[in-house]
C-alpha cells in the first residue's frame, strides 16, 4: 500500500490564545482547563454545576449565562457538557458561524446509539456553516501517533499484518467518583478511541477512508454487562467488557476493552507488519503518566508525563495552520465524517456481540448504510434493579 502524506505545506499561522470550555467541572473540561494553563491560553468556562473548591476562582473567567458563553469572541470553543446541553451550545455556534469562522473541538460520542440518524444532520449542519469543527480522538492528535506514521512514510511500500489492542480501567470501583457519571455501552464509550487508532492509520497508509475498507470488514465480538455503582441511573444494561476481532482486508485485529471490576489500566496497542520487505514491530502505551513508544525494539524516548490534552490543542492548531478548512473537514482528520465512521463501527460492533455472531461489510458504503437496531434492542437488554 502507498503511504499518503500526513501534511501539506503549512499555509497559515492560527495558535490560539483562548480557549472557551463548556462543561468545565467535569473530567474531560477539567483536563483541558489545566491544559490552557500549561499552554499559557486565557481560559473561559460555563458550567451550570457548583464551581470546584480546589480550582482557584483566578485561573479562569466564568460566564454564567449560556448565550453569552457562546457569544464571545473565543479562538477555541471546547464541548464537553452532557450530550443534550452540548447540542444545545453546538447549536448556537453553528448558527454563530455562519456570519464568521469558528473553531470547535467537540467531545465523542457523535450521537447517541440510539439516534444514529443525527450523524448526517451534524456533518450536513457543519458542511452549511462556517466553523471547523474536530471530535476528541485523543491518540488521533499525540505526538507518538506522528511519530509513527512519520516513521512508516519513510517506506515506499507498508503492510500492517495486525493490530493487538488493550484499552481498560476500573470503571466499577465504588470509591472512584468518577465511575458515577453515566456511560454509554464500552462499544461507543472506549472501543471507539480503537477504532478511531485503527481507522486513522489505514485510511492515511492506504489513501483515504473509502481505500481503508475496500478490502472488506468482519466483526467478530462477545461482551460482557457492566455493573455501575450506581444502576438506578441507567434506563437499560450497557455493556461494561468486549473481547472483538476486525479483518479489515489485509489486517487482523484482536482487541480487548474492558471497564469490569480490576481492569488493568492501560491503553496498549501493538502494531505488526512488513515495510519494504522487512518485518517490523510498533509498540506504543497511550495511558496519562505512562506513554511509551517502542519501534522495532528502539525505545523512542517521549515524555511519559506529556499532557494528552495540551496536545490535542497544539496538534489542532498546527492543523489548522497548515490546512485549510475544507481539507481539514474533508481529509482523514477526526472531523464529523471520520466521526461518523467510528460511530458506524461502534455499532456494529455492539449488533456483533449482541447477537454473538459476526458481522461483515463489503465497503465502505455498505457500513455507512448499516442500522444496528439499537434503540429497537435495548428493551430486551432488561433494566437494573
Amino acid at each position: 500500500m502507498q503511504f499518503m502524506p500526513h501534511d501539506k505545506q503549512q499555509t497559515s499561522q492560527t495558535w490560539p490564545q483562548s480557549l472557551a470550555i463548556a462543561g468545565a467541572w467535569g473530567y474531560i473540561g477539567r483536563k483541558f482547563l489545566e491544559a490552557s494553563q500549561q499552554l499559557g491560553l486565557q481560559p473561559s468556562v460555563f458550567d451550570p454545576g457548583p464551581a470546584p473548591a480546589d480550582i482557584p476562582t483566578d485561573q479562569y473567567r466564568r460566564i454564567i449565562e449560556e448565550e453569552a458563553f457562546y457569544r464571545q469572541p473565543a479562538d477555541l470553543f471546547h464541548l464537553a457538557l452532557p450530550p443534550d446541553a452540548r447540542q444545545r451550545g453546538l447549536d448556537i455556534l453553528l448558527r454563530r458561524s455562519r456570519s464568521g469562522p469558528l473553531a470547535i473541538l467537540n467531545e465523542k460520542p457523535m450521537v447517541a446509539p440510539e439516534h444514529p440518524q443525527h450523524g448526517r444532520q451534524l456533518i450536513k449542519a457543519v458542511d452549511h456553516s462556517g466553523a471547523l469543527m474536530l471530535f476528541d480522538f485523543l491518540e488521533l492528535y499525540s505526538p507518538l501517533t506522528e511519530i509513527v506514521l512519520g516513521h512508516l512514510s519513510k517506506f515506499r511500500e507498508v503492510t500492517i499484518h495486525s493490530f493487538d489492542m488493550l484499552r481498560s480501567k476500573d470503571r466499577e470501583d465504588i470509591a472512584n467518583l468518577r465511575n458515577y457519571k453515566r456511560m454509554t455501552p464500552i462499544q461507543f464509550q472506549e472501543s471507539v478511541h480503537c477504532l478511531a487508532w485503527i481507522l486513522f492509520f489505514l485510511a492515511r497508509l492506504r489513501g483515504g477512508l473509502a481505500a481503508a475498507l475496500d478490502g472488506g470488514l468482519k466483526i467478530t465480538a462477545e461482551s460482557e454487562p457492566y455493573s455501575p455503582p450506581n444502576p438506578q441511573d441507567y434506563p437499560y444494561v450497557v455493556d461494561g467488557r468486549c473481547v472483538w476481532q476486525l479483518q479489515c482486508g489485509e489486517t487482523s485485529v484482536t482487541a480487548r476493552t474492558d471497564f469490569k471490576r480490576h481492569a488493568p489500566w492501560t491503553k496498549r496497542r501493538v502494531a505488526r507488519g512488513i515495510a519494504d520487505g522487512q518485518p517490523f514491530e510498533i509498540e506504543a502505551e497511550y495511558l496519562e503518566g505512562k506513554k511509551r513508544l517502542l519501534i522495532n525494539g528502539v525505545d523512542q524516548q517521549v515524555d511519559p508525563r506529556a499532557n494528552s490534552y495540551a496536545q490535542v490543542i497544539s496538534t489542532f492548531a498546527r492543523w489548522r495552520g497548515k490546512l485549510s478548512r475544507e481539507e481539514l473537514l474533508a481529509g482523514v482528520y477526526p472531523n464529523p465524517r471520520f466521526a461518523q465512521v467510528t460511530y458506524q463501527l461502534s455499532s456494529a460492533l455492539w449488533r456483533a456481540g449482541f447477537d454473538r455472531r459476526p458481522l461483515q461489510f463489503k465497503s465502505l458504503q455498505s457500513l455507512l448504510d448499516f442500522d444496528a437496531g439499537f434503540a429497537a434492542a435495548v428493551p430486551w437488554l432488561g433494566r437494573y434493579g
